[in-house]
């Protein structure tokens, strides 16, 4: 790749991002090249040429093809429902009708679209910025109502078509009282005063193909932006009778029966990806790429957020044109994961020539297998949460001012913002301005690679940082085993069981319940875990069922975002629990973990001081030359050392145990360092500078039954534990609470 990203011409992703060993795992790869050369790797420490370090893996013995084919795959965004129509059905008419939120009308948009078996006839209801369009299967246009719908404004549309040819389009905007109308027949020659063409259906048909949100037969087209509830699709026109009692909100059914009519009910279960049908035209359709649901509908009273108390005002989707759940690529590799083999960070080298991808996993231990000592829990979810992030590229200009230098891009990066087909991350905002509130793994994702060259920390973050835990642990001879979000979701508590020492990743944001419940819980039944990151434990996160394996958060307002969850729309779609931060819920990290995110910049890390508390625990600092009141840790690659990018602080009022001993706190951050939207409040009183809450703070406390806790604070740290080849006091500390924590009966208590 060069400088400007040209090209990508060997990607691919995994069906999951963990397997234990003995399981299989299956790739998909998207090749412009004839052929390429699978291989099984080893990860064991991330980097680059860019990078400080450079990438470190070893080649592993695996049953794999010597060569594979090549094949472009491609990935569809846009999101819709379809149904297959009864094949019992004749189809002579049609009527269409949804209620519609626009929330970009850029050139023609599908809001319903009935075809035949062969595509040969067919029904498109569109609107445009100017209009609201009936179409036949061929394009021709019937029907012209020569004004559009109010952008980010519920409307009703309707449009009938009669066996004989009249054609009668409404549109109920909302201020007025009465409906704008245009009536026409289609069946006069072209050349007639009327100017409509003559037909061009082919009849009565029977079966087809019902899509909403979309066009088309074959693949998709013509993709409606906004939320739509309450379609209605009849195999016959209606009167315009039926049409005013559709508008006042009658349901379909009581109004025009069941036979040969779709009343697709888009918002009655949020989480699933099938739609029933109260009416007998299909037997339910399928929701394609996961449009936004648990949206409120037309008819929603502002009274209730919770869509589960009011099911009925929740009949809504947010379709968007780039919405994408699944790439669907198929299988070009398949691993049989040998039974033997360590568990770890690995990936399948795909490899042409230059050209090269590494596609990651994780290997866990089998089942029934020894629990290591130590476990390793990759924040998988956080990396869901940034996949194919892609402001690096599209805002870099204003990153330099962020920053305060210029630091590069990844090339991936520049290609990545070329292909809005791989879908987004949880930072992005779709076409339309609202925010991304699903990621799911399976597509390709261009910064879950252990080479990704990443702005903010001068090179590493997320998978390619977490990698350098597990060589720091390889340096010292640990025994350990590695798993991820997926598994704690899957196993609860189960997952860490056996284990004596639990280490999390650098910046496990995205959590659960379940993941929370299992966490506490380990440390109350004698577990000891070490926090090595920061801002972790942060989001209210759910998984959905399915082998996406997608992850849905809310973002509510007051807290530092990149989005906000329209009104009505802050509680998960999965689960129906309120979205935003798990402080709000009661939660703060404070309480499981005895730090809290407190504040981000970007311009350099800083160091810690060591408090006068932590002479009680004075073994953390063996063979550290850092006195009660000295600082350290204020080296290091990336931002310069081991308290920086999104640091964490200890709070008794958010839930630090009042035992907790906080051995150090940072010092010396810079104006951009700023406190998280979570804290701000309006003041009358002189604001203190600097903001003493701005710190990151490292703690220590034990749990009833012998359980304990290590916390940092910082994402930074265990960047600055590879300074000079790990000789350099973050590491000391690290290490003295590892030995610690897994021999110790006493994980706690002075030396």
């Amino acid at each position: 790749m060069d400088e400007l990203g040209e090209p990508v011409r060997l990607l691919g992703y995994a069906d999951r991002l963990s397997v234990p060993a003995g399981g299989r795992i299956e790739f998909k790869v998207s090749s412009e090249l004839p052929e390429f050369t699978p291989s099984l790797v080893r990860l064991r420490r991330g980097g680059s040429p860019v990078h400080e370090c450079d990438l470190l893996e070893d080649d592993v013995a695996a049953e794999l093809p010597a060569s594979v084919p090549g094949r472009v795959q491609v990935a569809r965004a846009g999101s819709y429902v379809e149904a297959a129509v009864r094949e019992d059905v004749t189809v002579h008419g049609a009527g269409l009708a949804a209620w519609i939120f626009p929330t970009l009308l850029d050139g023609e948009q599908t809001v319903l679209a009935l075809t035949a078996p062969d595509g040969s006839a067919g029904y498109r209801l569109a609107v445009t910025s100017d209009a609201v369009v009936l179409r036949d299967a061929s394009g021709t246009e019937l029907s012209r109502l020569a004004v559009a719908p109010v952008l980010r404004q519920w409307s009703f549309l309707a449009a009938t078509l009669s066996p004989t040819g009249e054609a009668r389009m409404e549109l109920h905007r909302p201020g007025r009282t009465t409906p704008m109308v245009q009536e026409s027949h289609i069946h006069e020659p072209a050349g007639q005063e009327s100017g409509f063409p003559e037909p061009r259906e082919a009849g009565a048909w029977r079966g087809g193909l019902l899509r909403i949100g979309a066009g088309g037969r074959g693949a998709p087209t013509g993709f409606f932006n906004g939320k739509l509830a309450r379609p209605i699709v009849s195999a016959a026109g209606w009167s315009a009778e039926a049409t005013a009692r559709l508008a006042a909100g009658e349901a379909a059914v009581d109004v025009l029966g069941a036979t040969g009519v779709s009343a697709l009910a888009l918002g009655r279960e949020p989480a699933a990806a099938t739609v029933a049908d109260d009416g007998a035209l299909t037997t339910g359709g399928t929701v394609v790429n996961r449009p936004a649901s648990a949206v409120p509908g037309p008819f929603w009273r502002c009274t209730e957020t919770d869509f589960r108390r009011v099911p009925g005002e929740y009949d809504a989707l947010h379709l968007h044109e780039d919405d994408l759940d699944d790439a669907g690529w198929d299988t070009d590799v398949a691993l049989t994961v040998p039974a033997d083999l360590p568990s770890g960070a690995y990936a399948l080298k795909v490899r042409t020539g230059e050209h090269v991808d590494r596609i990651p996993f994780v290997v866990t231990p089998p089942a029934g297998a020894r629990p290591a000592p130590v476990l390793v829990v990759l924040p998988t979810w956080t990396y869901l949460a940034y996949a194919n992030w892609r402001t690096y590229a599209e805002f870099e200009e204003e990153r330099v001012g962020l920053y305060g230098e210029r630091r590069g891009v990844d090339p991936r990066d520049r290609w990545l913002a070329r292909h809005p087909e791989l879908g987004k991350s949880l930072y992005d905002v779709h076409t339309d301005g609202s925010g991304v509130m699903y990621s799911s793994r399976a597509r390709p994702i261009v910064n879950i690679r252990p080479d990704y060259y990443t702005p903010t920390t001068r090179g590493l973050r997320h998978f390619a940082q977490d990698l350098s835990l597990l060589h720091w642990l390889d340096a010292r001879g640990e025994d350990y085993a590695v798993i991820t979000d997926d598994e704690i979701e899957d196993r609860g508590a189960d997952a860490l069981s056996g284990h004596r020492v639990v280490i999390t990743g650098s910046h496990p944001e995205y959590s659960s319940a379940r993941m929370l419940d299992a966490y506490e819980s380990f440390t109350a039944h004698g577990g000891r875990l070490m926090y090595l990151g920061g801002n972790g434990f942060y989001h209210v996160t759910n998984r959905h069922a399915g082998p996406s394996g997608a992850i849905e958060i809310r973002r509510a307002r007051g807290s530092t975002t990149a989005w906000a969850s329209a009104a009505g729309e802050e509680h998960l779609s999965g689960t129906g629990e309120p979205g935003g931060l798990w402080r709000w819920r009661g939660r703060a990290p404070q309480r499981a973990f005895g730090v809290g995110m407190t504040a981000q910049g970007f311009d350099k890390a800083s160091g810690y001081r060591r408090t006068a508390q932590s002479r009680a625990v004075d073994w953390v600092f063996d063979g550290v030359d850092a006195a009660v009141g000295e600082v350290f840790g204020d080296e290091g690659p990336g931002l310069g050392g081991a308290a920086g990018d999104e640091i964490d602080r200890a709070d008794v009022a958010l839930g630090t145990p009042a035992d907790a001993v906080v051995l150090a706190t940072s010092v010396g951050h810079s104006s951009s360092i700023v406190l998280v939207a979570d804290d701000r409040t309006i003041s009358y009183a002189a604001p203190v500078a600097p903001d003493p809450r701005v710190r990151a703070d490292i703690v220590v406390f034990g749990r009833p039954g012998g359980g304990a806790v290590f916390a940092v604070g910082s994402i930074a740290w265990s960047t600055a534990m590879t300074h000079k080849g790990g000789d350099n006091d973050v590491s000391r500390i690290t290490a003295n609470v590892l030995d610690r924590f897994r021999e110790h009966p006493e994980p706690v208590e002075g030396a």
